[in-house]
């Protein structure tokens, strides 16, 4: 699996955020430095904003960035969990609801946010479910670049994401394709 670094790397975050787009339905996304022009005015860092109400700070850098990362493209929103007592002790939960507004890619997904406090530092993932109104075949083509086949689970494709930025599992439904991307980060001090 890939993994995405924050902190002092957050350029790879970057990189990995546009790859991961063109899973989430944003081919043209992933050509750019910046969201499409027709995509969503950027909010107000909502996961940020989310993980500081409940006092999360040691891990609130990752999971900004990992969750800006799930949602990137998309009108998003966001549950927090995480630990009353002592938030910046355990791990830290949410739940994304997004909608793509996008001229390729239209309708609604969801995500799940994790970030914990590892040894000195954090590690966290992400998983996002992106249904697209097309067959899997014609969603590989979305794919980033240097993506390939890596197998099949009970014969659902698996594919390891171009330029190390997680794993994709392409779900066949009907003449639909839900798309599952998987991506770990760490947040190096």
């Amino acid at each position: 699996m890939g993994t995405i670094k924050s902190g002092k790397r957050f350029s790879l975050m970057v990189a990995a955020a546009l790859g991961l787009a063109i899973v989430a339905g944003s081919a043209q996304a992933g050509a750019q430095s910046a969201p499409p022009a027709d995509a969503p005015a950027p909010v107000a860092d909502a996961f940020r904003d989310q993980v500081e109400r409940v006092g999360v700070r040691r891990c609130a850098n990752l999971f900004s960035a990992l969750g800006n990362i799930v949602a990137y493209g998309a009108a998003h929103s966001v549950q927090v969990q995480a630990d009353r007592e002592s938030p910046d002790e355990r791990g830290v939960q949410g739940l994304v609801g997004m909608t793509y507004g996008m001229p390729d890619h239209q309708g609604q997904a969801a995500g799940i946010v994790i970030a914990a406090p590892v040894g000195e530092g954090c590690e966290g993932q992400l998983v996002r479910v992106a249904p697209f109104q097309r067959p899997c075949p014609d969603v590989v083509a979305l794919l980033p670049a240097g993506s390939r086949e890596a197998g099949t689970l009970s014969g659902v494709p698996l594919y390891d994401l171009g330029a190390e930025q997680g794993q994709g599992l392409l779900v066949a439904s009907g003449e639909s394709c839900v798309v599952v991307t998987v991506a770990e980060g760490r947040d190096i001090r």
